[in-house]
């Protein structure tokens, strides 16, 4: 029998879309100083710090890429940017995958994400496929083999999410442990499982990650010691059935951005862990690979990590907010307005991408590599395997295709998380709603006027914002006077 325990840290890397959705660029960002903008701090306090991260034993340095050694996923808008502006902790993460694999029988450290950071549970199910099959060709195109496990934005699901994801050929998932009801002969313990999800044919492992060691990792001193981390999950793992897992997820930035030397500590406690000889420190897909789910996993209702009342969050004010004060009746009209720009931006494709290709539900589903790879070659032999014949409408497409993406990522989660529509993450939504707007006007009569009209009465807690119509002209006027 199988003597040791498995322990399991996953890491959920994660920025919005800051960039313009017109030049590529990041204004610069109140608070992000020395850094001009919250990427370029983050990418020196986190992304990089994890790439090389410095620990002391004696007066020897010791330096290691925490990628290989951890679970992780990396959002597709956050790895598109690293790989332009972050290339030395891009190279770390596809290696870091790479070399676990290899380390892991080819079962590698790095899981998918659905593509926006939008919440699945809110999306109807056209929408919902188009994110995680947007999500599985991202990652394809980074780590060059297909996820077998997918990371689910706040760790929002619900029955129809998890169906969508299996569909899609993904064969685990990461939840809160209470995220569901867990049952099985380990229900009790406070093992990772992992537990099996069933909806007809379809079927999904569940793990489970330790809510307890998981929150003194986000919000405690969890990493203020890596030793003592180190024995704290393994004393937790020991208690556990000999061959279980134990499992820890935090949001990756936790490891160097909010806690300061987090990514050294995060070294120094996979260190102490990888000397031990009662405990393996492994990932998901390899654990998964040796032993099966088992037990059961039912969802009743949508769940999420980061708000008691389901998905509310996301949609209503529903009473989780950060500062006391504030209200966030502006949550339900805001998304209801963003709603309308996605809407509008697949009407639009609808109608006027049948004339260009034969397949138009085809070629948005699988025509993301044509706005993520700029190799000619790549974008030829994308075009000829959707059907596009005509080189004469490879423009066209190409921003139809823009058009629909930039509706979606008006949808991305933390617009809503905040207390205000008005801070950085509310005008990344209102900016990429913008561009949508924009391009569906290249082909049919602009429905900006409507858009202010809903956005004209949702008001601001910080009354400098006004109402969010006056912002998002005032972002308009901005990223014109950018382009000039």
């Amino acid at each position: 029998m199988e003597q040791v325990r498995h322990i399991i840290i996953h890491g959920h890397f994660y920025q919005p879309p800051r960039e313009s959705p017109w030049t590529g660029l990041i204004s610069p960002e109140h608070g992000a100083s020395p850094f001009q903008n919250w990427n370029e701090r983050i990418l020196s306090e986190c992304y990089t710090a994890n790439a090389h991260a410095h620990t002391m034993q004696g007066s020897v340095v010791h330096v290691r890429n925490n990628y290989e050694s951890i679970s992780f996923d990396v959002g597709p808008t956050l790895a598109g940017w690293l790989q332009t502006h972050g290339k030395t902790a891009y190279r770390a993460m596809t290696r870091g995958d790479a070399l676990s694999s290899a380390s892991h029988g080819g079962h590698g450290n790095a899981i998918a994400q659905s593509y926006s950071h939008s919440i699945l549970p809110l999306l109807p199910p056209r929408d919902r496929e188009l994110q995680i099959t947007w999500g599985i060709d991202d990652f394809v195109f980074r780590f060059g083999r297909k996820p077998v496990g997918m990371w689910l934005p706040e760790c929002a699901a619900d029955d129809d999410t998890l169906a969508s994801v299996a569909a899609a050929g993904i064969q685990f998932v990461i939840l809160a442990s209470d995220g569901g009801k867990f049952g099985g002969p380990n229900a009790d313990s406070r093992g990772a499982g992992p537990f099996q999800w069933r909806s007809g044919d379809l079927s999904l492992a569940v793990f489970r990650f330790d809510r307890e060691l998981s929150n003194a990792v986000s919000f405690g001193d969890g990493l203020a010691d890596g030793a003592r981390l180190a024995g704290w999950m393994a004393d937790t793992a020991l208690k556990l059935e000999p061959g279980a897992a134990l499992m820890i997820a935090t949001d990756g930035e936790t490891f160097g951005h909010h806690s300061k030397h987090g990514a050294s500590e995060l070294a120094r406690a996979l260190k102490a862990l990888e000397e031990r000889d009662d405990v393996i420190v492994t990932n998901c897909e390899d654990y998964l690979a040796a032993h099966a789910a088992t037990g059961s996993f039912e969802i009743p209702a949508a769940t999420s990590w980061s708000c008691s009342h389901g998905v509310e969050r996301w949609r209503s004010n529903c009473g989780c907010r950060n500062e006391a004060g504030t209200s966030q009746e502006w949550r339900a009209p805001f998304r209801a307005a963003m709603d309308f720009v996605k809407y509008h931006a697949e009407a639009t494709y609808d109608r006027f991408a049948p004339a260009m290709v034969k397949d138009p539900g085809a070629f948005l589903r699988g025509g993301i590599r044509l706005l993520i790879d700029t190799n000619p070659a790549v974008h030829d032999e994308t075009f000829k395997r959707l059907g596009v014949t005509d080189e004469n409408n490879r423009e066209a497409l190409l921003r139809v295709l823009e058009m629909v993406r930039a509706g979606q990522a008006a949808l991305t989660s933390c617009a809503w998380f905040f207390d205000d529509f008005g801070g950085l993450e509310g005008r990344v939504a209102l900016r990429w709603a913008a561009r949508a707007v924009e391009l569906a006007g290249e082909h049919s009569a602009s429905v900006e006027n409507e858009l202010l009209e809903r956005l004209r009465g949702i008001n601001s807690n910080r009354r400098e914002n006004g109402d969010a119509a006056t912002l998002y002209l005032s972002l308009k006027t901005r990223e014109a006077r950018g382009r000039v």
